[in-house]
């Protein structure tokens, strides 16, 4: 999950869960076709990342015209609109060290120990 950053308030960020009722609403509010928004937020675009920030503030359960963007009665300072993509998973643990496991300790014969 990507991290959004609007305003200076860190947002989570699915970019895969595209329910389409909310792309429909973006396209509404925004009069972005979705296509045309995927494709601005790739460019750049101040509408676009305009409707970003509206749809996480959505998401967050925020209320707010896109309207209201366009006219600045919200305040959205693009200076401070960031995106952090997903930190990669960490590194994976290798085998198990030789000796008891916890869940077997000591009295467990080797032979009924899993290997």
């Amino acid at each position: 999950m990507a991290k959004i950053r609007v305003n200076g308030e860190m947002f989570g960020y699915d970019p895969d869960h595209k329910p389409m009722a909310e792309m429909l609403a973006l396209e509404k509010e925004t009069g972005l076709a979705y296509g045309e928004w995927e494709a601005g937020l790739a460019k750049g675009s101040a509408r676009a990342l305009a409707a970003l920030a509206w749809l996480v503030w959505k998401r967050d359960g925020r209320d707010v015209p896109f309207a209201d963007i366009e006219s600045g009665k919200a305040e959205l300072n693009l200076g401070t609109l960031a995106v952090e993509a997903d930190e990669p998973p960490g590194p994976t643990t290798g085998p198990a060290a030789t000796g008891p496991s916890p869940s077997t300790g000591p009295g467990t014969s080797a032979r009924s120990r899993k290997s």
